[in-house]
């Protein structure tokens, strides 16, 4: 169903060329009848007797009846567009075509006598004009051209001219008339014969004067004004509307109102569903604008004439005739979305109130772009209407307007949501402020920016994601990967330089299928450090805020290249920087987790043994390496490792000792090139093991190698002498040579004393849980099934990050005197020595600091009881 099931549209409405939407006083001169004006029957039967049609025709009436009260001035005032044109050629054709005019007065029930004698003189003065208005009218009264005179002529004269007849002065832009008079003393002139027959005419019905004027604040209406005078200023708004749809439909005064009933309340229901209706005036309305909206006729009858009217020669009626023609045969009602501004004709009439010229071609550039959404045509062109028809703050529309315009009954609210999100965030000239929508010449390049950037791959975007995590972040481009794909991240680790620590960043948690296969066969892969994110569900690549980000600085970056103007390089500039830094906070927020194997397993991933370690704020190269180093790999642990393997690593050179340490997997992760040097030279700096080397024994005391010397030396137990160095003699004075002096004889090298069987030192690393309690469950467990352990040594961390929240609920000690919402990080580290057994540890656990949503985890050394082959009990 569509609304021409009940109103039909008029055949000139749905015709090719279209209604004539102006009606022109001057087309009354078509002798060929061509034009509306001079067809007095079809002119009769499209004009609606209004309330000021009505008192104009009765005043003529009375006037002409013998009414002396009756004014003889007929002054009308609108701006354009406003009826001023068509009331005048009525009242042409009443008196000068009785034959017509009696028919249609007949069919409103209305009388209007008029004169047979009078002459009839009409101009419209923006066609024809006058330097004097009087030889004008001397000249149709008497069929002569006057000799022109220096002064207007008298009251005399004038009768004399006329002689028994009467006189009827039909004159239209009179102000343009008079304003367009150069001289002054003309104007006065001309002014003064007009204000003489009017006052002439308000003593007898021997001369009328109809005029129509845009202001009686400016001459001659502030002349004219001054006369009694029939003053009509076209302010009754339902008369306007009334006049439209009888222009444009042929029965629309035949048609019950009763009828539009069920179409009204459906969409006054959707409206109200939507809460686009508020108050109750509109059903009324509706009813008497029936089939447009009343938003429809408040922009094209009123707030269009109130910028000036249309500037070409159809005007408000016009437009409204084409979204007649436009929706005659699908919609129930016109709202302002049918304003369809893709139609080609309704772009050209919007260009008259476009004081840009460019602001249609530009928003068609964000209806196109945006096409795939299915409202935002409907809503893009409503809220064009509103732009080009207001001025200041009532430029645009609201969202309730935009809600009536485009929301018919069964429509999604969803879809409208979602095109005007569109239009806000990618239409480049589309604004929002202060409640109102609307289009401008002025670019919105955060919209622009948004648009561009939805045709950025996404695989650019993680790719600037990774860069950013690498080079930005972490610091470290030249030996760090991003794991994409785990073949990939193989292949790049093996292609890095080898005797440094290598870093895998990894943008999500992996799987133990995913760790095991990149580190098999890994070359030094004890010296690749995988970090992965501290937030279990945070995944970077994955992450649409960050993709989004990155497409928008990727496509920041593109238009900078496009633009020559400083103002534009700015914004984008400033908008690509901000997006950066959004993509590095985020990144910050993942924070990082090492991953550390204490046993891998190359049959197959479900024997590995993988502890996680926090890092707590680290997040750089220097962070991580600190951390690790201080924390998880410290020189003494590395040293203490070394020394248990003190049988393994006996008759071994130390080069080989440190290629252990950088490819065994669950070993200590030298951190720095020289961790195992420091750790052997401070081994042997205390007596644990034996340094020998060509250049001297060491035990007891600081091998005095350099670092290039040492890795050639050979590990052996402790020993109770040294073997000096041996230096290199000068040649004697004369030449010969010098023999080295024996060396001095020393107890057999090698020999190990027996010793007691020496207890087993475990290390048991319980990563963070969330709260003492937790950890005190862990740890329990842990030390249960080792029957007589000691804890000899034990470190706690506890670790808390708090990113928004209130920081009173703190205690004290952590923040201070500082409450309310506030990002906090905090590291408590907490050593202890000669803990004791099982219990003791337990209640050293319970008496740890209490932090609210902290994690505590914990690093035990533990001495197991030995027993006579030399090996640690086992329970």
């Amino acid at each position: 169903m569509s609304y021409s099931d009940l109103l039909k549209p008029r055949r000139d409405v749905l015709s090719e060329d279209g209604i004539e939407g102006i009606i022109d006083l001057a087309n009354l001169e078509d002798r060929r009848k061509r034009k509306l004006e001079a067809r007095p029957a079809e002119f009769f039967d499209l004009t609606y007797p209004t309330s000021d049609t009505r008192r104009v025709v009765e005043t003529i009436h009375r006037r002409f009846s013998g009414d002396h009260d009756a004014p003889g001035l007929f002054l009308l005032e609108g701006l354009k567009g406003s009826g001023k044109s068509h009331l005048l050629v009525l009242v042409y054709h009443l008196l000068v075509n009785r034959a017509a005019a009696q028919a249609w007065l007949d069919r409103h029930s209305l009388s209007c006598q008029t004169p047979a004698d009078a002459v009839v003189v009409v101009n419209k003065f923006t066609d024809l004009p006058l330097y004097s208005i009087w030889d004008f009218v001397f000249e149709r009264l008497t069929g002569k051209r006057p000799e022109r005179a220096c002064v207007q002529p008298g009251l005399d004269e004038v009768k004399k001219a006329l002689g028994d007849r009467r006189l009827v002065l039909i004159l239209d832009e009179l102000e343009q008339g008079i304003r367009v008079i150069s001289d002054s003393a003309m104007q006065a002139q001309n002014i003064a014969f007009l204000q003489m027959l009017s006052e002439w005419g308000n003593r007898e019905n021997r001369v009328t004067l109809f005029a129509s004027v845009y202001s009686d604040q400016v001459e001659p209406g502030s002349t004219l004004k001054r006369v009694p005078a029939c003053r009509v200023r076209f302010e009754h708004s339902a008369d306007k509307a009334r006049v439209v749809l009888h222009r444009l439909f042929e029965n629309y005064l035949s048609v019950s109102r009763e009828a539009f009933r069920p179409v009204i309340e459906s969409y006054l229901g959707a409206w109200r569903r939507h809460s686009a209706v508020q108050g109750d005036g509109i059903e009324g309305r509706l009813f008497d604008g029936f089939p447009f909206s009343p938003d429809v006729l408040d922009i094209l009858l009123d707030r269009v004439p109130a910028r000036g009217g249309f500037q070409n020669v159809r005007g408000a009626l016009g437009f409204l005739a084409r979204l007649v023609k436009l929706t005659h045969t699908k919609a129930d009602i016109i709202t302002p979305a049918h304003a369809d501004l893709l139609d080609q004709e309704i772009g050209l009439r919007l260009a008259d109130l476009d004081p840009t010229g460019d602001l249609i071609r530009k928003a068609r550039i964000n209806l196109n772009d945006l096409a795939r959404y299915p409202l935002v045509g409907a809503v893009g062109s409503a809220a064009m209407l509103y732009t080009v028809s207001g001025t200041g703050r009532e430029r645009g529309a609201s969202r309730e307007q935009l809600v009536r315009a485009a929301c018919a009954p069964g429509a999604d609210i969803n879809e409208f949501e979602r095109a005007l999100f569109a239009l806000q965030r990618y239409g480049s000239y589309f604004h929002a402020r202060e409640g109102r929508y609307f289009f401008d010449i002025e670019e919105n390049t955060d919209a622009k920016v948004e648009f561009r950037s939805l045709l950025v791959p996404e695989s650019r975007a993680k790719e600037l994601i990774c860069r950013l995590w690498r080079d930005d972040m972490f610091r470290e481009p030249e030996s760090a990967v991003i794991l994409t794909d785990v073949e990939q991240a193989r292949g790049e680790l093996e292609a890095l330089q080898t005797g440094r620590l290598r870093f895998v960043l990894a943008p999500r948690r992996l799987t133990p299928e995913d760790r095991h296969a990149l580190y098999f066969g890994l070359n030094e892969r004890n010296q690749v450090i995988l970090l992965e994110p501290r937030d279990p569900g945070f995944d970077a690549l994955n992450n649409r805020d960050l993709i989004k980000w990155a497409q928008r600085v990727l496509a920041a970056e593109e238009l900078l290249a496009t633009t020559q103007e400083a103002a534009r390089k700015a914004e984008y500039e400033r908008i690509a920087r901000e997006d950066r830094n959004s993509i590095l906070t985020n990144l910050r927020r993942g924070g990082l987790v090492y991953v550390r194997f204490e046993q891998f397993a190359a049959a197959a991933h479900q024997e590995d043994l993988v502890e996680e370690e926090s890092l707590g704020s680290a997040l750089t190269r220097e962070d991580v390496v600190l951390k690790l180093s201080q924390e998880i790999y410290p020189l003494q642990l590395i040293a203490e490792h070394v020394e248990k393997r003190a049988v393994d690593v006996r008759g071994r050179p130390v080069k080989d000792v440190d290629r252990d340490y950088r490819t065994i997997l669950g070993f200590p992760v030298p951190t720095h090139a020289n961790s195992i040097l420091k750790a052997i030279r401070n081994l042997c700096q205390e007596g644990k093991i034996g340094v020998r080397h060509p250049r001297g024994d060491f035990s007891g005391q600081a091998p005095d190698l350099s670092d290039t010397e040492l890795p050639s030396a050979t590990i052996d137990a402790p020993f109770q002498r040294t073997r000096p160095p041996q230096p290199t003699l000068p040649l004697p004075p004369g030449g010969g040579s010098m023999q080295p002096q024996p060396p001095v004889a020393q107890p057999p090298v090698g020999v190990p004393s027996v010793v007691a069987p020496a207890a087993e030192t475990r290390e048991i690393v319980v990563p963070g849980q969330p709260g003492a309690g937790a950890l005190r469950q862990q740890i329990a467990a842990r030390l249960e099934p080792l029957v007589g352990a000691v804890v000899t040594k034990a470190r706690f961390t506890v670790f808390l990050e708090i990113t928004s929240g209130d920081l009173s609920a703190l205690p004290p000690a952590i923040r201070g005197s500082l409450s309310g919402a506030a990002s906090l990080t905090a590291e408590i580290n907490i050593a202890s020595e000669q803990l004791g057994g099982k219990g003791q540890v337990e209640q050293f656990v319970e008496r740890l600091p209490n932090l609210p949503g902290a994690f505590y985890s914990a690093r035990l050394e533990v001495s197991l009881p030995a027993s006579q082959d030399g090996r640690a009990e086992r329970a």
